[in-house]
């Protein structure tokens, strides 16, 4: 190991350790991660990892759409981070989506607590029927390929319901590959050389374009 990545890492979990106590002290919970008896017990479903804000920032603005006029849904919302995110980028609706309502409780608190409105909607994605009244999609791999399959044909198929153009913010795309077999276009890679990862944007355009 290089003595640039230990400085990297070492950046990285003292950061880490000064959200925690933040958090702490304001009543708020969205860094710890948590793998609970649903992950445990359902291979399809992964555990809370909270995405990076500046991350997050740097992805949502990266989508060609005015917030101001979208509607934001995180697809395995866990605890909300990715909702605050959204909320300080001024999307005009917001939502999160999971099916763990440990998390959810959570995510309500901390919403209620920094006086954000948002949707915590306790649904399987899979069966969820609301994705029509969203435009922007995000994503950190909330489940495995199977159920990425069905939920990719659901936002997919939404279109039917209102034509929009359909936006996925993809963070650490394993399964990138299921939404170019669905017919989404890649339109800009984001890389972080210091953490090695990688957000991909994808874009479905409106049937009557």
């Amino acid at each position: 190991m290089s003595n640039y990545s230990f400085t990297v890492r070492a950046k990285r979990w003292t950061k880490f350790l000064f959200s925690c106590v933040w958090e702490r002290l304001h009543g708020l919970d969205f860094s710890m991660v948590y793998v609970g008896l649903l992950q445990q017990n359902t291979p399809e479903f992964h555990g809370y990892s909270m995405t990076d804000a500046g991350d997050m920032k740097r992805m949502l603005q990266a989508v060609p759409i005015d917030p101001a006029g979208a509607a934001f849904l995180d697809v395995g919302c866990g605890k909300g981070m990715c909702m605050r995110c959204a909320a300080a980028a001024g999307y005009k609706r917001i939502a999160g989506l999971d099916l763990d309502p440990y998390l959810l409780k959570i995510a309500r608190q901390n919403m209620a607590r920094l006086h954000l409105h948002a949707d915590c909607i306790e649904a399987n994605a899979v069966e969820f029927a609301g994705y029509a009244d969203y435009d922007v999609f995000y994503f950190y791999n909330p489940f495995g390929k199977p159920v990425f399959e069905r939920v990719i044909q659901k936002i997919k198929d939404s279109q039917s319901e209102r034509d929009r153009d359909i936006w996925i913010v993809y963070y650490h795309p394993v399964f990138g590959a299921l939404f170019e077999d669905a017919g989404f276009a890649v339109c800009r890679e984001l890389h972080d050389t210091t953490r090695d990862t990688t957000t991909r944007l994808y874009h479905l355009a409106k049937r009557d374009g």
